[in-house]
């Protein structure tokens, strides 16, 4: 009978411990913030681009901090309306998410590459980056006032990286209050091809988010002319006069500078969007993104909530106009309601 019981005692004990190791796999899935699937983030442009490299490593940091998979997959197009579009084709559940430039997603309207709007969408933006003015290192061109002395009397061919992007944009900006034409634009499908066609000779100028081309920079086969900032770059011993000291009535570019945000649709489960915020907020802290930041010439803004929402209605109205202004916008951004940079009020803004 002592041996029955000793028996049974085992069986139950071992019955206890099966139950609790099935209950805390119960609760460990219980726990993940995506049960059901991997989620995806669609990057609107191709791998090695601008959006997908400041896009990757904050993903990288955010799956270590919640101890899951995020795929990150590339679907170029359109200045990345096809894959805005692709990811409004599916639920908003919060598995499906979208990574962008702010430029590009800025200006979709006024383009008529998709209809979708900052209001669509939370973000998240760890970084912002100007556009920079190079030229090869063995290049006539000197200054900035030289290239736009070319610009107005020859016909240089000018590196972007597509129409509607952040560098396009910038460039109209600054072509518009200089005087210059716009010029012989070459588009590259990213701003790192941009560079390399620069490098190859394929064009004489390139207008590039300096993150995508830096190394160049610092293997001395690209110079830099200007940034588009209100204060000097630096990058190692290389200092980079600022658009505004260098072109009068210019101080409204800087604002144009872009971000990558990661966004996610707006009516997506909250739990995902707050847990999906504290990871972020977390990974911009940690040591590798600084560093990256920092090799990058990248500058970390954490914008989320609120902020990134600002962030993309002043974005919208200064991009928007841009193309407007400069005859490539297939819509007006009146008509869209986009106020101008001039009219623009966050206060009315954010009454969506």
């Amino acid at each position: 009978m002592k041996k029955s019981i000793k028996h049974i005692s085992v069986l139950t004990v071992l019955s206890f411990l099966i139950l609790l190791a099935l209950g805390q796999v119960v609760l460990a899935q219980d726990e993940k913030l995506w049960p059901k699937s991997v989620p995806v983030v669609t990057v609107g442009f191709g791998a090695g681009g601008g959006t997908d490299t400041a896009v990757r490593p904050v993903i990288a940091k955010i799956e270590e901090y919640l101890g899951e998979t995020i795929n990150v997959v590339n679907m170029e197009g359109a200045s990345s309306a096809v894959a805005a579009e692709h990811v409004l084709s599916l639920p908003a559940d919060g598995y499906n998410m979208f990574a962008t430039g702010s430029g590009p997603l800025s200006g979709f309207r006024v383009m008529g590459t998709s209809n979708t709007t900052w209001r669509d969408w939370v973000s998240w933006h760890a970084f912002s980056g100007p556009a920079a003015l190079l030229v090869r290192s063995d290049s006539t061109i000197d200054t900035f006032d030289e290239a736009i002395r070319v610009l107005k009397e020859e016909d240089p061919n000018f590196g972007i990286s597509g129409f509607g992007v952040g560098p396009h944009v910038l460039g109209e900006a600054i072509f518009e209050i200089a005087g210059a034409p716009s010029p012989n634009y070459v588009t590259a499908g990213s701003c790192r091809n941009a560079a390399v066609n620069l490098i190859a000779g394929e064009v004489d100028m390139a207008l590039c988010t300096f993150s995508s081309a830096v190394d160049f920079l610092k293997a001395g086969q690209l110079r830099a002319l200007v940034v588009t900032t209100d204060e000097p770059y630096k990058v190692d011993d290389i200092v980079i006069p600022p658009i505004t000291d260098l072109l009068e009535d210019s101080e409204n570019v800087p604002l144009l500078s872009e971000t990558w945000p990661i966004l996610m649709r707006r009516e997506s489960p909250q739990n995902i969007i707050e847990k999906f915020t504290e990871a972020f907020l977390w990974a911009i802290e940690q040591p590798e993104i600084k560093e990256f930041a920092e090799k990058q010439a990248l500058n970390i803004v954490g914008y989320y909530g609120e902020e990134a929402d600002k962030f993309l209605s002043l974005s919208e109205s200064g991009y928007a106009w841009a193309l407007y202004n400069s005859g490539l916008a297939e819509k007006s951004p009146e008509d869209l309601g986009i106020p101008t940079l001039a009219e623009w009020d966050w206060e009315k803004e954010k009454n969506f």
